[in-house]
């Protein structure tokens, strides 16, 4: 066994040997190849064959698993919109339905992208190596018999004939010509066949690829629009005001000053004041504030300065002829302001914002007041104004404020 496989190895080197010595002897023009224009030709137009079939599978197999990777993204999106889109917002069992519709879309034309396009393009791509081998074992059975027919040759041209040599010799070119003309009707037969099937295989498939791409981009369309709509009436119902959380500010914890030890027993007691402001709620209607009314006493010989609610000063009528101050407060004035100015004020606590819409401040800040965008919507114990510091605008509680 194992000198039969050496004997095998042998002749297989001395085959390749001499093939490699009559190309090279063809090449250097001392031995004649057979020449044939138009097998050159159909090899020609396979090459190219070839090449476009493995570049057509390669971006057809990359657009496939693009689309999978967009399924994916696309199913991502609408689970963390599932996650986001509250059960009570407007529109929630149909943000539902579309991300099924979308997810079933999707998969559909990855199913029909692999069955009706990359599969049948497999096919046609993996008939090319066998007709591959064919061709190059046609080109060695070539040489064999250009081989074989120059030892004939020489054989017939030698100063002494040795017929029986001769007589082998044209055996073994009969036998290589008979090989080598089988493979090349073959492959006559086969290449023009194969050349032409490439319009209409090629025809086929795009047509299938784009028909599908059509059907999801259409249907894609309509879903799109579906969650458009969804978001333009949950926008909608937004500025309606119907998702709005109604704002409440805790009340700050109300101290008590403790009055000073009269000089006598006979001064007379002090009533405790409010240190600071409680914020009106903004959602609420009617008053924003409860007015207390405080005494005047005197102690140390001083009276205690009024409490001040809202720019009021408690126990103090606001004059019905306002004269000179166009405001509603006491004390405030329109003189030398900017247009659109009704007034000014200075915080007397500090305030930080509860909402966009507000505007925060330190004690001592100026802000100038100004008419509420739409006077219909404004809230009792709130006002609209613009930080002189900052230039910020926005809504601000009334009472932490006095008029200037």
């Amino acid at each position: 066994m194992a000198e039969n496989k050496g004997g095998l190895f042998a002749k297989t080197v001395q085959k390749h040997a001499g093939r490699a010595k009559e190309k090279i002897l063809q090449n250097l023009g001392k031995a004649d190849r057979t020449v044939d224009d138009v097998f050159d030709e159909y090899e020609l137009n396979f090459n190219k064959q070839q090449t476009n079939a493995n570049r057509i599978h390669k971006e057809v197999a990359n657009y496939l698993r693009c689309c999978r990777a967009l399924h994916g993204a696309s199913k991502g999106l609408f689970e963390t919109l599932a996650d986001v889109y509250e059960p009570e917002w407007v529109g929630h069992e149909l943000l539902y339905a579309q991300a099924q519709n979308s997810d079933m879309l999707w998969t559909d034309f990855c199913h029909k992208v692999q069955d009706q396009t990359l599969t049948p393009l497999t096919a046609y791509q993996q008939q090319f190596p066998e007709i591959r081998k064919k061709i190059d074992k046609r080109g060695r059975k070539l040489v064999d018999y250009d081989s074989q027919r120059h030892q004939l040759e020489n054989l017939q041209r030698a100063n002494r004939r040795d017929e029986y040599k001769i007589a082998r010799s044209r055996d073994a070119l009969e036998t290589a010509r008979v090989t080598y003309e089988a493979l090349n009707k073959e492959l006559y037969d086969e290449l023009p066949t194969l050349y032409d099937e490439r319009i209409p295989i090629v025809a086929a498939h795009l047509q299938s690829l784009f028909a599908a791409e059509a059907t999801v981009m259409v249907e894609s369309s309509k879903v799109a629009k579906e969650l458009e709509a969804i978001a333009d009436k949950l926008a909608k119902e937004c500025e309606k005001g119907t998702y709005k959380v109604k704002r409440a500010v805790a009340p700050r914890p109300l101290s008590v000053v403790e009055p000073s030890s009269p000089k006598n027993a006979n001064s007379p007691s002090i009533r405790p004041t409010i240190s600071g402001p409680v914020t009106p709620n903004k959602e609420e209607t009617g008053r924003p504030y409860e007015e207390i009314e405080f005494e005047d006493k005197k102690v140390n010989g001083t009276v205690s300065a009024p409490a001040r609610t809202n720019g009021e000063v408690i126990g103090t009528k606001i004059p019905a002829d306002g004269g000179k101050q166009p405001s509603p407060l006491t004390g405030a004035t329109t003189e030398g302001l900017p247009p659109g100015v009704l007034y000014r004020v200075r915080a007397t606590y500090k305030y930080t914002r509860e909402d966009v819409d507000e505007i925060s401040f330190e004690i001592g800040d100026i802000i100038q007041v100004v008419e509420y965008d739409d006077p219909e919507e404004q809230e009792e114990g709130w006002l609209t104004g613009v930080k002189e510091a900052t230039s910020e605008k926005g809504l601000f509680p009334a009472n932490f404020t006095r008029p200037i």
